[in-house]
């Protein structure tokens, strides 16, 4: 008898035990960039939050260096809900809503903390909506951090010393408008692009500082530098909506504080970073052009702005407003 009790309560304990794991909920984040990239970290900071305030209820799943796909293939699954979550740059937003294009605008942030009193109010919770009525939550925005041009060619001061370099861009027509009034060729390219620069496919690149030293793209023969910093690139750790609307009311706070603290930390990532970098880079070889001649930039790219209308225009005129 007593073999008996003791069969049906270690049965029970295991079907409890069975129980439980089959509720524990998984939550795949989508990265392209692999895990020394800020928005792996994020994603591995948030995971870290999550499981430490919600023990056993969620399995959160990075995966890193695009095993999911390509940023668009990402918004895409997270439109439909077969993927949860990701971080990713805003330029592939654009095809999914517009009007986050006026984030992209040449030389329209002139500091980080500019782009933190757009970001983290009124104009960032009106692009927020507007995610949100496309299927996506916005849980807070990063930095990728100012864009900036390398080649394999030659030290870059001016526009013209551009003329007709295939430079990568991300697949973006805002991107891609920017680099024709520059007068490179532009070649839209899904990241990663490490190869494609190594065996001279494309001249070169615009990144942030992080990217270009976390991707070590002077490996890939990208020898010249110019810190031209004529985008701010934002990040956006970005959600499925009915998913996140889904959670349970004190989970779903745990999942935004959680994603908000990450996001903050990925800020202080990038900006405490960007001279050593920077360092590092210069001490590796790549020479590097400090002081291009930004006036002739903003004057090429200007037609960018200019061509702007409806409500993107709107929302440029509030950032300009803004950041003044």
């Amino acid at each position: 008898m007593r073999i008996r009790t003791t069969f049906v309560v270690l049965a029970a304990c295991l079907a409890f035990s069975a129980g439980t794991a089959l509720a524990k909920t998984t939550v795949n984040i989508a990265i392209v960039v692999n895990p020394t990239f800020v928005h792996t970290q994020a994603a591995n900071w948030f995971k870290e939050e999550i499981e430490t305030k919600l023990p056993g209820k969620y399995d959160i799943v990075v995966h890193h260096s695009g095993a999911l796909g390509t940023e668009t293939q990402v918004l895409q699954q997270i439109q439909l809900g077969t993927t949860q979550m990701s971080v990713c740059t805003t330029g592939p937003i654009e095809a999914f809503v517009p009007e986050i294009k006026a984030l992209e605008m040449p030389f329209l942030f002139p500091t980080y903390q500019a782009a933190d009193t757009v970001l983290d109010g009124p104009i960032g919770q009106d692009l927020a909506g507007r995610l949100a009525g496309q299927g996506f939550t916005v849980l807070h925005f990063l930095d990728n951090g100012f864009r900036n041009v390398t080649n394999s060619k030659k030290v870059i001061k001016t526009p013209q010393d551009l003329a007709g370099m295939k430079i990568r861009t991300m697949e973006a027509p805002t991107h891609l408008a920017i680099w024709r009034a520059i007068g490179a060729n532009p070649t839209p390219m899904a990241w990663p692009i490490f190869t494609a620069l190594q065996q001279g496919v494309i001249d070169g690149q615009e990144n942030p500082i992080a990217v270009i030293h976390a991707a070590k793209l002077l490996e890939a023969g990208q020898k010249y530098l110019t810190l031209s910093r004529h985008v701010y690139s934002a990040l956006v750790f970005i959600g499925n909506k009915a998913f996140i609307d889904g959670l349970p009311e004190a989970d779903r706070k745990v999942f935004l504080d959680a994603a908000r603290n990450a996001s903050l930390q990925g800020r202080s990532f990038i900006r405490d970073n960007e001279a050593r970098q920077l360092a590092e880079l210069k001490a590796a070889g790549m020479v590097i052009e400090e002081e291009p001649d930004l006036a002739a930039f903003r004057q090429a790219t200007a037609p960018v702005l200019a061509d702007l209308s409806g409500e993107a225009k709107t929302i440029v005129e509030q950032i300009q407003q803004a950041v003044k």
